[in-house]
C-alpha cells in the first residue's frame, strides 16, 4: 500500500515493541498499583496476571486488524469504514476529550511531581509554590516532546526507543533486588476481601495493561506492518505482563502487604532500597514511565484525527504534514490545548478517569467492525498474516466491547457531576456536528457517505480485494 499523507514507514519490530511497551508502562502501574493491593490483598501478582487475559484478547482483534489492513489512524478508519461512520466519528470525539483535557496533562503533571520529588529543596516549598514548579515543569515536558515529534517519527521513535531500556532496568532492579525482601507472611491472609476483591483488583488493573493498541494507529509508517503489528504486541504484551508479575509479587511481599495497600511504590521500596537505589527507581522508573507514554502518545494521538481531516468531517487542511512527514498543525494543536489543560485546576482524578474513557470508548468501534471483516473484506481477511479463527473471531472482539462497557460505567460513577455533564455535553456536541458535515458533505458528492467511505478501504486496501466495492 502507497504511503499516506506523507508519512513515511520508518518503524520497524524494535521501534514498535519500544512504542508498545512505553504506552502500556506509564503511570498506571506507579499510581494504581497500591490501590489494587487495598482492594484484593496479597494475590496481586496473580491479579495482573487474571487483568492480561481480557488484553490479549482484545489485542489478538488488533493484531488481526493490522495484519489485514495496515492503514494510519486504524481506531478511526476501521469502524468508519466498515460499521459506522457516525459511531466511529462520536469514538475519535471522545477519544480527543480523553487525550486533550486527560492523557497530556496528567502525563506531564504527574512526570512532574515524581521528578521533583528527587530534590529535597522541593519538599520545603508551601503547597502553592510547589504546585507552580510541578505546572511548569509539566509545561517543560509537554514542549520537548511537542518538539521532538515535530521533528519526525524516527526521531521521537529513538528517544522512546532509549527511554523504554532505561525504564525497564529500573523496574527489573526494583523487581529482581525486592525479591530478597518478600517473605511468605507478609502474603497471608490470600484473599482479605474476598473472591470479589480479587476480581475488582484485576478489573482496575487493566487500565494499566492499555496502551498497545497504538500500534493500530501507526500503520502507514510501519515497515512489513502485515508481519510486525501482530509480532510486536506477541513481545510486548507478556513482557509487560511478566514484569508487572514481578512488582506485585514485591509490593505484596517485601512488607507486610496492609502497610504497602494504597500507597505509590515507593513505599514499599523504603524496604530495601538506599536513597541512592531510591532516586534511580523514581527517576529512571516512575518519571520515564510516565513520560514515554507521553512521548508515545504524541506519535499516536493525531492519526486518527488526520483521517477525519481527510473524510472533510473537520478541515482537511489539518492533516497536512511538514517537510519531516509529520502532522505538524494537529501536534500543535494538541500541544496548546494540552497547555492550557495542565493550566486549568480540575476536581481531583478527572484528568486520570477523563484519559480511560477516552482511550475505551473508541476502542468499542474498532471491536465490533472486527466481526464485519470477515463478511465484507474476505479476500483480505484469508490473506492476513494472522489472523484469529472458530470461536476465537467471535469471541475476542466481543470480550473487547463488553470490558470497555463495563470500564466505561465504572469511570463515569467515579466523576463528580460538572465532569460527568461536560463529558455527555461533549458527546452530545460531537453527534450534531457530523450530522451537518455529514450533510454538507453528501450534498458535495451526491452520494452517502457510508458509501464513499466504503470505496476509499477497498481502494486503500490493495490488490487481495477481488471486487470494486466491500461485499454488503
Amino acid at each position: 500500500m502507497a504511503e499516506e499523507f506523507g508519512l513515511k514507514r520508518v518503524l520497524g519490530l524494535k521501534e514498535l515493541v519500544a512504542i508498545e511497551v512505553g504506552t502500556t508502562i506509564g503511570a498506571g502501574v506507579f499510581v494504581l498499583t497500591g490501590m489494587a493491593l487495598e482492594m484484593g490483598g496479597p494475590l496481586l501478582p496473580f491479579a495482573f496476571l487474571l487483568a492480561a487475559v481480557p488484553i490479549i484478547l482484545v489485542m489478538l482483534t488488533l493484531a488481526m486488524l493490522g495484519s489485514a489492513i495496515p492503514t494510519v489512524g486504524g481506531t478511526y478508519r476501521y469502524p468508519s469504514r466498515l460499521f459506522s461512520p457516525m459511531w466511529a466519528f462520536i469514538g475519535v470525539w471522545g477519544y480527543a476529550l480523553g487525550m486533550v483535557f486527560g492523557a497530556f496533562p496528567l502525563y506531564a503533571l504527574r512526570g512532574s511531581e515524581y521528578l521533583l520529588q528527587v530534590f529535597p529543596y522541593f519538599q520545603t516549598l508551601d503547597e502553592p509554590a510547589l504546585e507552580l514548579w510541578v505546572r511548569g515543569l509539566a509545561l517543560l515536558l509537554l514542549t520537548i516532546f511537542f518538539l521532538a515529534n515535530l521533528r519526525g517519527l524516527a526521531l521521537a521513535a529513538t528517544v522512546q526507543g532509549f527511554m523504554v531500556l532505561v525504564l525497564l532496568s529500573a523496574l527489573l532492579y526494583f523487581g529482581i533486588d525486592g525479591l530478597s525482601a518478600v517473605r511468605i507472611e507478609n502474603l497471608t491472609p490470600l484473599f482479605p476481601k474476598g473472591l470479589s476483591g480479587f476480581l475488582a483488583a484485576s478489573a482496575l488493573l487493566t487500565f494499566a495493561l492499555l496502551g498497545s493498541n497504538s500500534v493500530i494507529e501507526l500503520g502507514g509508517e510501519i515497515k512489513n506492518p502485515g508481519r510486525n503489528i501482530p509480532r510486536s504486541l506477541f513481545i510486548a504484551i507478556p513482557l509487560v505482563t511478566a514484569i508487572y508479575f514481578l512488582v506485585g509479587l514485591v509490593v505484596a511481599g517485601a512488607l507486610p502487604w496492609q502497610e504497602s495497600a494504597g500507597k505509590l511504590l515507593t513505599v514499599p521500596a523504603k524496604a530495601f532500597l538506599n536513597p541512592v537505589e531510591m532516586n534511580f527507581f523514581i527517576i529512571a522508573g516512575a518519571v520515564l514511565a510516565i513520560i514515554t507514554t507521553l512521548n508515545a502518545t504524541f506519535m499516536w494521538a493525531t492519526k486518527s484525527m488526520m483521517i477525519v481531516a481527510h473524510d472533510e468531517l473537520i478541515p482537511a487542511g489539518l492533516a497536512r504534514t511538514n517537510r519531516f512527514g509529520t502532522p505538524h498543525r494537529f501536534l500543535f494543536i494538541i500541544w496548546a490545548l494540552g497547555v492550557l489543560a495542565v493550566l486549568a485546576k480540575a476536581p481531583a482524578g478527572t484528568f486520570e478517569i477523563y484519559a480511560s474513557i477516552g482511550g475505551l470508548i473508541i476502542f468499542i468501534p474498532v471491536m465490533i467492525s472486527a466481526l464485519l471483516i470477515k463478511k465484507k473484506l474476505p479476500e483480505h481477511y484469508e490473506a492476513a498474516a494472522f489472523r484469529l479463527k472458530g470461536v476465537l473471531f467471535w469471541l475476542c472482539p466481543s470480550a473487547g466491547v463488553l470490558l470497555s462497557l463495563m470500564i466505561i460505567g465504572m469511570l463515569i460513577s467515579q466523576l463528580r457531576p460538572w465532569p460527568v455533564i461536560f463529558f455527555c455535553v461533549w458527546l452530545i456536541t460531537g453527534a450534531l456536528f457530523y450530522l451537518w458535515r455529514k450533510r454538507s458533505l453528501e450534498r458535495k458528492r451526491g452520494q452517502p457517505i457510508s458509501e464513499w467511505m466504503k470505496k476509499e478501504l477497498v481502494i486503500l486496501a490493495g490488490p487481495q480485494s477481488k471486487s470494486e466495492t466491500i461485499k454488503k
